[in-house]
């Protein structure tokens, strides 16, 4: 009986040696994170590729080394079946098992393991073919890949350069070559001409297409359009933006799908280029996603993501299918996941079937495959339409009996040539749009009006532990922990339209929150809301660690010079590294001009500061004074209302000298420091508003309060933005907040946005206190009291503007967009 070729494997190892402090997973995206960390696994996947291919009695199993829409500085690796389809769950645990051996010992006592558990016979052969994009990392990763190749005696065929999905359409071509089932040419030039052969017919007779902008990301995508532009020639005019796949760190950054569908908003290459009523859509990095958009006749950005494309496609294949007369035969679904967009959800449910399941595109293509005609596509863009092998035969036989019926037929016909059904595919994808779009004559304002998306909110909240968190109905409801669901349903019944619901993440031990309603407001605050449910549950205070030497106390620079002409600000501001900084630009409004009044004012390991003022404070500052134990009364060495307001705080703090503090904690000692201070202006009849815009941190943990104790005046501004680099344009003196992904490193709160690009910063409601936890969650909480007006009133909208501008402290209110997932890496907060 054949056995392994361990002296052949033994002799790769050593080259690719397991990094010990890392712990691998294989999940719905294969292998995916640094790409200095993945050559042991990419060796690995070399090996596994070809015992999974024995396993199938040579079978051509495909490898296809990218992140897609990451960052550039992450690589990944993923394997594909015979069928184009993602690999069997089965072997994920093998993939796992194997890739984390911790010596070349180990690697192949794991590798026999899976040798026994799947049964395989060593003596078949293996094939495989494998690909990458265009990551600089992706050369050195294929050459461990192509040594694990030889170390097992593989077959392996390098495509080369290419997207995702040509990968798995390449796999399933090799594999079917031959056959009644054949899917095409096994080349990558078979894949555009079969895609532009349908499109050509699909759009013959129909008005000329306008031109569509294709922002490329800057991968590999670029490199397929323009060869697929040769292709389809001038029955689709594409610009194509974005193309640069040699500019180190271009790479999806501040461009491609996930950045349009995170943003919100136009990627900054394409604004200036994009008129009016245009067109244009983003591929992501790797070309499996696809995002289209528009700006409409008032110049304001409309996204058309996969819940758009979802229903125009769907809804076009039931009307063909009943023109063709076999829609007593050929049934069509969807499938969505609990994120898909309720407006969504119900436009197409009135139409057809609709099936949610768990997140996650194995989930999507299996409960595909039960419908006759299945159509998934997740709001991030990524999904594609499923012909089960009886429908396309049922098309390739059917009779027709009108002609309208033949012509019908022979559109779906071709609409299953034109689609990539192994994987969600942007540029099939982006073809199947257009061709509906031809023959409904739609543009995209016409398109956007199928529906009115609801107002929604992605919060996501890191947690200790993930796996506390287990849910039911495909995602949608929590089982565990006990009673949290139940608080969350009552949450949701208080909001017009709302929907919400919490799932961990896969891969991190983070939980998201989705949340729905009638109003953007609305649904901001019931997801902000819910996160605060979830962060209560998950727990929330850390052991301090700090540098013994330099103890836990913060580090505090004053000056009464101006800041923008304070020299030693300047050179202490170049050489000083902090991950938590507070900076405070003051115009006296009480005290006299000292560096004792200079905020910020710290005690221990606090730290506060303060924007506004507390009205008539001279007249209750001896009845604040009395409240005062002694170590906060002494502590104060000026004369402002906002250091006495901080030993008022001081005061609150059960443990002034504790080593650490939970957020919680640090949330009480506010709210009962605001509530003491309306106490006071109530005992001496103060009726004037006071400004309460007080921000304090223990060094981990940050409180911000956007307060007025008025309910009909408006309070003084705050705003937060956040991102994963804060940064000078390479042309200077202009800084903008950039997000190149999901993860989010820096979160910044100011008195008033400090970049230009405003759609980068979101205004904190009125009343709200913000958090930022040491693990860079982000919430909104409300300060309940009685000039508390929830934002779902109307009387939200009409707070009066007058008091607090006439102090110089309301910037104005422009419209907002903005998603805020913190993240594990390079974590930095600021406060201004």
């Amino acid at each position: 009986m054949a056995q392994l070729p361990v002296d052949a494997i033994l002799h790769f190892s050593n080259n690719h040696a397991k990094p010990s402090h890392l712990h691998f997973q294989y999940g719905t995206a294969g292998f995916r994170t640094l790409a200095s960390s993945l050559d042991s696994v990419l060796y690995r996947v070399g090996l596994l590729a070809g015992l999974r291919s024995k396993r199938l009695d040579g079978k051509t199993i495909g490898v296809m080394v990218t992140a897609s829409h990451n960052p550039e500085q992450d690589n990944g690796v993923k394997l594909v079946d015979p069928r184009g389809e993602m690999l069997e769950a089965s072997w994920e645990q093998h993939a796992t098992l194997v890739a984390n051996a911790s010596s070349a010992e180990e690697l192949i006592h794991a590798l026999n393991e899976v040798v026994r558990v799947a049964k395989i016979d060593l003596s078949k052969p293996s094939r495989v073919v494998y690909a990458r994009d265009t990551r600089p990392s992706g050369p050195a990763l294929i050459r461990a890949l192509e040594d694990g190749f030889r170390a097992l005696g593989v077959e392996a065929r390098n495509a080369g350069v290419t997207s995702t999905p040509i990968l798995h359409y390449l796999v399933k071509a090799i594999n079917t070559k031959g056959t009644e089932e054949s899917y095409g040419e096994d080349s990558e030039e078979g894949y555009y001409r079969k895609l532009s052969t349908a499109f050509r017919a699909l759009v013959a007779g129909k008005r000329k297409l306008e031109p569509l902008l294709v922002d490329c990301a800057n991968g590999v995508g670029a490199q397929a359009a323009e060869k697929l532009r040769e292709q389809i020639g001038d029955k689709l005019p594409l610009i194509l933006e974005n193309t640069d796949t040699d500019a180190r760190g271009a790479l999806n950054y501040n461009c491609g799908a996930d950045f349009v569908k995170t943003q919100q908003k136009l990627p900054p290459s394409i604004a200036p280029l994009l008129e009016k009523g245009q067109r244009a859509c983003s591929l992501d990095g790797d070309a499996d996603r696809l995002m289209y958009y528009y700006v409409d006749e008032r110049g304001h950005f409309r996204m058309l993501d996969g819940d758009k494309i979802a229903a125009l496609v769907a809804a076009f294949i039931v009307e063909l299918v009943k023109l063709a007369g076999l829609d007593n035969t050929i049934k069509v679904g969807v499938v969505q996941t609990a994120y898909a967009n309720g407006a969504s959800t119900k436009y197409l449910a009135e139409r057809l079937p609709v099936k949610c399941v768990p997140t996650g595109v194995k989930h999507l293509h299996h409960a595909a495959e039960h419908y006759n005609i299945g159509v998934y596509f997740e709001a991030n863009g990524h999904g594609t339409v499923l012909f089960s092998p009886s429908t396309q035969q049922t098309l390739k036989t059917h009779e027709p009996s009108t002609p309208a019926q033949s012509t019908a037929l022979t559109h779906l016909i071709n609409l299953t040539e034109l689609i990539n059904q192994t994987v969600g595919d942007a540029l099939s994808d982006m073809l199947l749009v257009e061709v509906v779009l031809a023959h409904k004559s739609y543009s995209g304002a016409e398109w956007d009006s199928l529906y009115e998306d609801l107002p929604n909110r992605l919060v996501k909240v890191v947690v200790a532990d993930r796996n506390a968190f287990k849910t039911e109905d495909a995602e949608r409801r929590l089982v565990s922990p006990p009673r949290l669901q139940a608080r969350i349903d009552e949450l949701v019944r208080k909001y017009e339209g709302g929907r919400s619901f919490v799932r961990p993440s896969g891969t991190e031990d983070v939980v998201r929150v989705y949340a729905e309603a009638a109003v953007k407001s609305q649904a901001d605050e019931l997801a902000f809301r819910v996160a605060g449910l979830v962060y209560d549950e998950a727990g929330g205070w850390y052991d301090s660690v700090y540098d013994e030497e330099l103890g836990s106390q913060p580090c505090i620079f004053t000056s009464v010079t101006p800041a923008w002409n304070n020299i030693n600000l300047s050179r202490l501001a170049e050489k000083i590294k902090s991950p938590l900084v507070f900076a405070h630009v003051r115009a006296s409004t009480a005290g006299s001009l000292s560096l004792d009044n200079c905020h910020p004012f710290n005690y221990g390991r606090f730290m506060w500061m303060h924007n506004g003022n507390i009205a008539d404070f001279e007249r209750i500052k001896r009845r604040l004074q009395q409240d005062l134990p002694d170590f906060a009364f002494n502590k104060v060495l000026g004369n402002t209302d906002s250091e006495w307001a901080f030993a008022l705080f001081l005061s609150k703090i059960p443990d002034h000298s504790a080593r650490s503090f939970s957020p919680r904690t640090l949330q009480k000692a506010m709210v009962d420091t605001i509530a003491s201070l309306n106490q006071y202006a109530e005992e001496f009849g103060i009726t004037e508003p006071s400004l309460m815009n007080f921000c304090v941190t223990d060094g981990e943990s940050i409180i911000a309060t956007r307060y007025i104790s008025s309910k009909k005046d408006e309070a003084a501004s705050l705003w937060f933005s956040s991102g994963t680099d804060f940064s000078e344009d390479p042309d200077g003196g202009h800084y903008r907040m950039t997000k190149a992904d999901k993860r989010e490193n820096i979160i910044m709160i100011a008195s008033e946005p400090l970049t230009f690009e405003r759609a980068d910063w979101m205004e904190i409601k009125t009343n709200h206190m913000a958090v930022i936890t040491r693990k860079m969650n982000f919430l909104q909480i409300p300060i309940v009291d009685k000039f508390y007006v929830p934002p779902s009133d109307p009387e939200a909208l009409t707070r009066a503007t007058e008091f607090a501008q006439e102090k110089g402290l309301l910037n104005p209110r422009s419209s907002m967009q903005a998603d805020t997932k913190p993240s594990r890496r390079h974590n930095q907060s600021h406060c201004c």
